[in-house]
This record gives structure tokens, sequence and C-alpha cells, in this order.
């Protein structure tokens, strides 16, 4: 029932952390028994946009899916010319206290 779903998470996930698929695949249908198919590729999303992901920071599908890490928030990975300064940092160049 869940493994197309799961073929299409799996094509999702970055390609250098795929292993352990029966693992994986047993984890998966315990959280789409909790959650929405949806709302583990929104958060899937939003995660290999983050900045510790674009760092290859980035936790296995079984440790993912086994830990509820789509319910983790991570920042996105900041833009610009001040993408390592802290909002207070940006502001403190800019002249402002």
């Amino acid at each position: 029932m869940y493994e197309k779903e799961f073929q299409h998470f799996v094509a999702a996930y970055p390609a250098a952390r795929r292993f352990a698929n029966r693992r994986a695949l047993a984890a998966f249908i315990h959280a789409r028994r909790q959650v929405s198919f949806e709302t583990l590729m929104t958060a899937l999303a939003q995660h290999t946009r983050s900045e510790q992901w674009q760092k290859h920071i980035i936790p296995s599908m079984v440790t993912w899916l086994e830990d509820g890490r789509w319910i983790q928030t991570l920042p996105e990975k900041r833009k610009g010319v001040h993408a390592r300064l802290t909002p207070f940092e940006q502001a403190r160049r800019a002249g402002l206290k």
C-alpha cells in the first residue's frame, strides 16, 4: 500500500544517504500511519533547503524517519553578501545599534 509513496520519498531523499531500504520502508510505513504523505514530503523539501543539509550534514533515511525529523523545522540556507552574519551583526555593520 505504501510502496509507491516510499519510492517517491526515496527519489526525493539525497542519494548519498539512501541505504538500508528494508529498514527505511518499515520506518516509512510507521511514519505514514502517524502523518500524511504530503506532510512527510513537505518536511523533506524544507530540510533539503536547510543550511544543515546544504553543508551535507544529512541523517540517513532511517534516522530521519525513525526520529520523526519531519517535525523539526530547520532554518533555510541564508543568501546574499551577509549570509554568515546574524541579524544583529548585519545591523551593527550598517551602523545601527
